[in-house]
């Protein structure tokens, strides 16, 4: 073969052998491969699960007590005034946290006058490991941001304010814990008769605005009630809201609302304000309820008061109420019958001498609280709407300063319970460490001048309770109360264990095939 025709044969063999490899590899990316060349995993569909914590919080606490009329029209000795109102709040910290600021929120966010409060340990070295703070409060409400070193039981913030006054139409004591952020809230309200307020406050701390639902149940029927106002309120990024729920749901003895929020979480509590005429009748904060249970426990009451409870269940059933005593349940009312979506109303009449709280023990899960009103002179009064309190192994509150009163525990168990209260003062200072032993569905009362030693004034409280089962706060007065005015309220416990969700992990092998 000559030169030019090998040339030639090459050229062809080439050209050849290139439309193969070409068809090769365009038959290799369209056509899947033999199963045998993938290699095979051990992994299965199985889910894999993790609890976590966050190691941040916000704790919201309200602006002080007030009217929601305050106009200045008419005569000014017939114009509404919340008189010589003041009000202090406290703030503690207790176990793993690294920092705590208690800040203006809302329209006084951006006010260079009122200044942050961050909380301090006034002795780092010793084994407390509880930070405080106080203030004075004129207006405006509160937001405590917390950072923890890490999420653990005995570890969190906790905080309260309270109002005092001697005169004007809110006269006595009113007073709320600061609460954290949630994507809903429950309340038990007392009735919305004439002369009563009831200003849903709404708080939202987040980026994010949102969009808020309020649904309403009352005494008079079973069922969803249509409110005569709106049954939504829009709340800006880092704003407030309010509603009228007394005219939204009026002339009922008992109301249950829910607040849900679509988007963020957020702080919602009930500003009660009650008049007949120009007689100031009382005024307190109502708070979020717990969750629902079987057996719960309104503590704080005491001898001479006047109890009105309030009860809601989801289903029909029925529950005994008991006065709690030192020596355990004596009967407040026989039987009470709930229907499923009504709200009950039990007037117990006066607490007799050795009760300390009231016991609700059903059948079925139900939400419980209580109202305790006492009289002054020339027809004033003053009331405490006290819910049943949260259980949890390890529980805090503040105590703002200024304040007497006492601290009741009440046992839900009905089993001997023993627990351990700690007092700290103003300066994260341990001052007494007291042991508590409860009998079976009983409750022992003690004095604030029982947990301190010298000059110093308890600041804050924490209860280490194994059972968790045990049902606590702190019921308070104020000495610039002369005997001729009744002033009462209650600051309720809160939990100080760390919040969990779960996150789900699972294997997906379609995501790599």
């Amino acid at each position: 073969m000559t030169t030019t025709g090998r040339r030639v044969l090459r050229v062809v063999i080439g050209f050849v052998t290139m439309v193969i490899l070409i068809a090769v590899f365009a038959a290799l990316a369209i056509m899947p491969g033999p199963a045998m060349l993938v290699d095979r995993v051990s992994a299965t569909d199985n889910a894999i699960d993790e609890t976590v914590s966050p190691t941040q919080s916000q704790q919201y606490c309200p602006s002080p007590m007030g009217l929601l009329d305050t106009g200045t029209y008419g005569d000014s000795a017939f114009q509404a005034t919340s008189g010589d109102l003041s009000t202090q709040a406290s703030y503690a910290a207790f176990g793993s946290v690294y920092s705590a600021t208690a800040s203006a929120f809302g329209q006084d966010a951006h006010d260079a006058n009122v200044a942050d409060v961050n909380l301090k340990d006034g002795d780092p070295g010793d084994d407390a490991a509880v930070k405080t703070g106080s203030q004075r409060i004129d207006q405006g409400s509160r937001l405590i941001e917390t950072h923890m070193l890490q999420a653990q039981q005995g570890t969190g913030t906790v905080g309260a304010i309270a109002s005092w006054s001697t005169d004007g139409d809110l006269k006595g004591v009113s007073a709320a814990s600061c609460e954290t952020t949630s994507l809903e809230h429950d309340f038990l309200l007392s009735g919305s008769a004439t002369g009563t307020t009831q200003q849903l406050i709404v708080a939202n701390p987040s980026s994010k605005p949102t969009s808020v639902r309020i649904r309403v149940w009352g005494s008079n029927e079973a069922g969803e009630l249509t409110m005569s106002t709106q049954s939504s309120v829009a709340v800006s990024a880092g704003g407030e809201a309010s509603l009228d729920l007394s005219a939204a749901a009026s002339d009922v003895s008992g109301l249950y609302v829910t607040v849900s929020s679509k988007q963020t979480p957020i702080a919602a509590l009930v500003r009660t304000v009650v008049m007949d005429g120009l007689t100031s009748k009382g005024s307190d904060f109502a708070m979020p309820l717990a969750a629902a249970a079987n057996a719960s426990a309104v503590s704080g009451i005491t001898q001479g008061d006047s109890v009105t409870a309030y009860l809601f269940s989801q289903t029909d059933t029925v529950t005994q109420l008991s006065w709690i005593t030192s020596h355990g349940l004596v009967e407040a009312h026989g039987d009470v019958s709930i229907q499923a979506g009504k709200v009950e109303v039990v007037d117990l009449g006066e607490a007799p001498d050795d009760a300390l709280g009231v016991m609700s023990t059903a059948q079925d899960a139900v939400s419980f609280s209580a109202k305790a009103t006492r009289s002054g002179d020339d027809g004033q009064a003053d009331f405490a709407l006290i819910n049943a309190g949260a259980l949890s192994k390890v529980s805090g509150l503040a105590l703002p300063s200024g304040f007497e009163g006492t601290v009741t525990l009440a046992n839900t168990a009905n089993t001997k319970q023993d627990a351990t209260l700690t007092s700290y003062d103003d300066s994260g200072a341990l001052l007494v460490t007291r042991r508590i032993s409860l009998g079976a569905n009983a409750a022992d009362a003690v004095a604030l001048d029982d947990l301190t030693r010298g000059d110093a004034t308890v600041a804050a409280l924490q209860l280490e309770d194994e059972s968790g089962a045990i049902s606590w706060g702190a019921r308070i007065s104020h000495a610039d109360l002369d005997d001729g005015i009744a002033g009462l309220s209650t600051i309720a416990s809160s939990a100080l264990m760390p919040l969990t969700t779960q996150v789900w992990a699972r294997n997906n092998p379609s995501i790599v095939r």
